[in-house]
């Protein structure tokens, strides 16, 4: 099951959607703040504008070292970028490349685990009871060497989260395909097996490093691609199991 939050006229709604349907049943509320109850609404998923699954309530937190071809022991914490819930965007929405970005963003494209509750100092295996499932994050980074770190990844857009949640206990995040397109052409694809930290011991690690709360979107790892993005190119994130996000690169006025 995947839970998606959209909107048809004005006002977002939450729902699920099974897979393999086109119908989206519409929930009262957000499911990850009360019991997941049906509205009595049905949407089609060709009708729906989607929008970020999930609006973190505090934060995203991007481990964008957790890359292939690194190395790490059981003992290392992962470098992490902290991102203001304001960076959150979604599907189809605008990557607003800052004045003082130099004109390009890196993209890190990687697997996300949700919170679904506030959670501190999570041993490992039990990581799979405190997320409300799987999605795809992408972290965005502008500027150049005289941009402190925080700056060139915490500007608004910087954060695509979708295009759904995917809830599925039988889900791997370790065994999936992350790969990445500009304008229609892959230029990036790895294996999750093959990133130096595992998901559950990532997301474990960071809720050691903070305390976590619910819808707080955690990127585990993935892969960076390999040249800068600049207006005017469509970015294409993808990750087997989960699905695809296009996010549209432009530049903001300030």
């Amino acid at each position: 099951m995947k839970i998606v939050r959209f909107r048809v006229d004005t006002n977002p709604i939450y729902g699920a959607l099974e897979d393999g349907s086109e119908r989206i049943v519409a929930l009262k509320g957000d499911p990850l703040f009360q019991k997941a109850e049906p509205s009595g609404q049905l949407y089609n998923l060709e009708e729906a504008r989607l929008l970020s699954p999930v609006i973190p309530r505090s934060k995203a937190v991007s481990c964008c070292a957790n890359l292939p071809g690194k190395t790490a022991s059981a003992e290392q914490w992962p470098q992490v970028a902290i991102k203001p819930n304001t960076a959150v965007i979604g599907p189809d929405d605008p990557i607003a490349i800052p004045a003082w970005g130099g004109g390009k963003a890196r993209a890190f494209v990687g697997l996300a685990a949700v919170a679904k509750t506030i959670c501190k100092n999570v041993p490992p295996e039990q990581v799979g009871s405190v997320i409300a499932g799987w999605t795809i994050g992408v972290d965005f980074a502008s500027g150049n060497e005289e941009i402190s770190f925080s700056q060139g990844r915490a500007w608004d857009t910087s954060a695509a989260i979708g295009p759904w949640i995917v809830v599925d206990p039988g889900f791997n995040p370790d065994n999936v395909t992350i790969s990445a397109s500009v304008s229609g052409q892959e230029i990036a694809s790895v294996s999750s097996a093959d990133l130096p930290l595992k998901a559950a011991e990532t997301f474990a690690k960071v809720s050691s490093m903070m305390t976590l709360l619910p819808g707080d979107v955690v990127i585990v790892g993935g892969i960076e691609l390999p040249q800068p993005l600049r207006a005017g190119e469509r970015l294409t994130s993808a990750i087997t199991g989960v699905g695809q996000m296009e996010n549209m690169v432009v530049s903001a006025n300030r």
